[in-house]
């Protein structure tokens, strides 16, 4: 195999310039290591030659993009990276988005959550977890199928057609069928109630709350709840809960969480 052929791999599309776009995919390898990476590593992972990478990484080390430890010889995020890092946290909302939820956890004493759609799924990116000794302590990075949270309950309940949405990713999910009609009549409480409540199909001693975030455009991609003991979520407290819930939703519009961890 030629050195052309292997680098095929990491070949740009459309107008890309292929030294930034290969500069990019080692950047984002790197980044999402956790521990760095070697120049042999980062050549097995994209098909890359050695020498490519070589040349690449050393050039990304020059302007502080990358580092490299002298005692592995893995490269890691440089400098100038972290500070864009930085700086790209403080404006992509997320320090506000989680003082939110960290009041909202204060409020009601359980555990707060930010949950983002990814296709059918939900995706758990921040939790601010309970400070009671009987918790849910929230999963950040967890997914789980959209019409099996509360979060994605909320999501759909106020997009548009959200019954049309549900029967659809019903039945991509082989669920199509009458016990879908439970999950319409839920859709249609939520949207009564300005919130949704779903009780945890695995443990029915668990109950979640959650509002729908409204970006701009009425465009509904995250929500915002509480999960915990259904004994201090009772029927009778729901509506109190629920208005807490909805105002943290409130406080979550306008900020650009979504954006800070990609389109769904």
């Amino acid at each position: 195999m030629t050195g052309r052929a292997r680098d095929g791999a990491a070949a740009p599309r459309g107008t890309e310039i292929q030294s930034v776009a290969r500069a990019a995919t080692v950047l984002g390898l790197v980044v999402d290591s956790g521990g760095g990476l070697t120049t042999t590593e980062i050549a097995k992972i994209t098909g890359m030659t050695v020498s490519t990478v070589h040349r690449l990484a050393h050039t990304l080390v020059s302007g502080n993009l990358l580092c490299r430890d002298a005692t592995s010889d893995r490269f890691l995020p440089g400098p100038l990276l972290l500070r864009l890092a930085r700086r790209s946290l403080g404006a992509s909302g997320v320090p506000e988005a989680a003082d939110v939820l960290k009041d909202l956890a204060d409020r009601t004493g359980e555990t707060a959550s930010i949950g983002l759609r990814r296709g059918d799924d939900v995706l758990v990116v921040l939790s601010v977890p309970s400070t009671r000794p009987l918790r849910y302590t929230g999963r950040p990075g967890e997914r789980t199928p959209l019409l099996a949270t509360a979060i994605g309950m909320a999501i759909v309940a106020f997009g548009p057609d959200p019954l049309d949405e549900a029967a659809a990713v019903l039945t991509r999910s082989g669920r199509g069928g009458p016990d879908a009609w439970p999950a319409e009549s839920d859709l249609l409480t939520t949207q009564f109630r300005g919130y949704a409540v779903l009780d945890d199909p695995h443990d029915e001693a668990l109950r979640a709350v959650a509002a729908p975030v409204v970006a701009t455009g009425d465009v509904v991609r995250m929500a915002v709840e509480i999960q915990g003991p259904v004994s201090r979520l009772p029927e009778d407290a729901l509506d109190e809960v629920g208005a807490l819930v909805r105002s943290a939703a409130d406080a979550l519009e306008g900020l650009p969480v979504s954006m800070a961890f990609g389109e769904f």
